[in-house]
């Protein structure tokens, strides 16, 4: 073991935080408040979505009723006022024929719609217009106008302004086209067509939308007001729940930290001590030079080993001067280890350690622990470096080795890792973060974050 000034980073690796028991719900420490927020930005989410989708929905419905209005009073238009007025002679050209029909759409029926009114004939020639320019002209009929001929019903569409029939209309303004078949006191049918403004069936939509509004967004405020009380129920239940289990978890580390105190006793007044004896009896008996002194010799070495390696185990199990000497002074006999496999463990400590609390010092310590006893059984590496610096209000320990890395993904379900999610739950307990950041080939790096005064 040796004091240091750590070296560089290790090669480029992934980083995943360590995933703790009670960090199952979230990553995050849950609390009422953040539950309620959460519970709150739902319910306001929610309702916009639901207004937009009514609102889409409402105004699909009313511009649909609108169309059907059109279609009502075309037809009511076309009874009423224009066929009464229809002469024959609108089929020669009648200039009589065609200026009655135009006092009639122009007293009666242009008030009403203000845009656009056509008579066709079924070879696509206008008969009569508003527009005087159109009387006479030819063009193609379309689909519809073709389909209401046929079928004797009111069609409506979109006009295509960029058609030659509607090139005296203003480009700007959208107009909705209805068609519906009259007839000539000869009986011949004519396609009487009327243009609206489309902007007025919009409008209809609108109406629709804001008559049904209150009611829809009403009821759902109601309905998370009603659910208010539940959700911050829950929220503390579930607080209340979290910090039980918490409490669960550090009294099983307590309870490991008193079997643990008993092992520890128990063994350096039992079994160490017995021991001891036994080497000191087999190095007197080497002194007098007896027969077997040789083999009393190899003996008494074995026990001394025996006696070390017991002693290094009471250290890990519970290390009496953590409290007594320090945590500096307990992560330097954890670093003075006996070097199992050929691992060389350097320490690091660049800033003082006197001022934390009690949950941080064991916390730090088990990390330390947890980590070497990682790289032992875990990382084929030769060496291994622990660090404890300070980042601003953040103390950081790192621990690292050179060793074959691991693959993340597997982090949570790979054996000897529970100890592992047991200290990342214990640090999310006091504000602190577990990371690993590892890659095959690349090594691994523990990494414990812990908010300092």
């Amino acid at each position: 073991m040796a004091l240091r000034t750590p070296v560089g980073g290790w090669p480029a690796a992934v980083r995943a935080r360590v995933p703790a028991p009670s960090a199952s719900v979230d990553s995050e420490r849950l609390t009422g408040r953040g539950l309620a927020l959460r519970y709150a930005g739902t319910a306001v989410v929610t309702l916009l979505l639901v207004a937009l989708g009514a609102a889409y929905v409402s105004r699909a419905l009313g511009i649909e009723e609108a169309i059907d209005d059109a279609r009502r009073m075309t037809r009511g238009l076309a009874q009423i006022a224009v066929e009464p007025v229809l002469r024959d002679g609108l089929l020669t050209g009648d200039p009589e024929a065609i200026a009655a029909l135009d006092a009639v759409v122009r007293g009666q029926v242009m008030p009403d719609l203000q845009v656009r009114v056509k008579l066709w004939d079924r070879s696509g020639t206008v008969l009569y217009s508003d527009e005087p320019r159109l009387i006479g002209e030819h063009f193609g009929l379309g689909a519809d106008q073709l389909e209401s001929f046929a079928t004797g019903t009111v069609k409506a569409e979109l006009s295509n302004l960029s058609e030659p029939e509607n090139r005296f209309e203003e480009p700007a303004n959208e107009l909705l086209e209805v068609y519906l078949p009259v007839r000539t006191p000869n009986g011949t049918m004519l396609l009487l067509e009327c243009y609206y403004g489309y902007e007025s069936v919009t409008q209809a939509g609108q109406k629709i939308w804001f008559r049904f509004a209150p009611y829809t967004l009403g009821s759902l405020v109601l309905l998370s007001l009603a659910q208010a009380p539940i959700a911050v129920a829950l929220a503390r239940r579930l607080r209340r729940n979290q910090r039980q289990r918490e409490a669960l978890l550090r009294q099983a580390i307590e309870a490991t930290d008193t079997e643990r105190r008993r092992i520890a006793a128990d063994l350096h007044d039992g079994v160490v001590q017995d021991l001891a004896g036994v080497a000191f009896s087999l190095g007197a008996a080497t002194r007098s030079g007896g027969a077997d002194v040789q083999q009393s010799r190899e003996a008494a070495d074995r026990v001394r080993q025996a006696v070390k390696a017991l002693r290094s185990l009471l250290v890990e199990i519970y290390p009496p001067n953590l409290y007594e000497e320090g945590l500096a002074a307990a992560l330097a006999d954890l670093a003075a280890g006996p070097g199992p496999r050929g691992i060389r463990t350097e320490l690091a400590i660049e800033t003082p350690l006197d001022d934390l609390g009690v949950d941080e010092t064991e916390l730090i310590y088990r990390v330390a622990q947890e980590g070497l006893r990682n790289v032992v059984a875990h990382a084929r590496a030769s060496r291994v470096d622990i660090r404890v610096h300070r980042r601003d209000r953040v103390l950081v320990l790192s621990v690292a080795d050179d060793g074959s890395g691991m693959d993340l993904e597997h982090l949570p379900v790979r054996p000897g890792h529970l100890g592992l999610r047991a200290l990342a739950d214990l640090a999310h307990g006091i504000g602190a973060g577990l990371t690993v950041e590892s890659a095959l080939g690349a090594g691994t790096t523990l990494r414990l974050e812990v908010p300092v005064p």
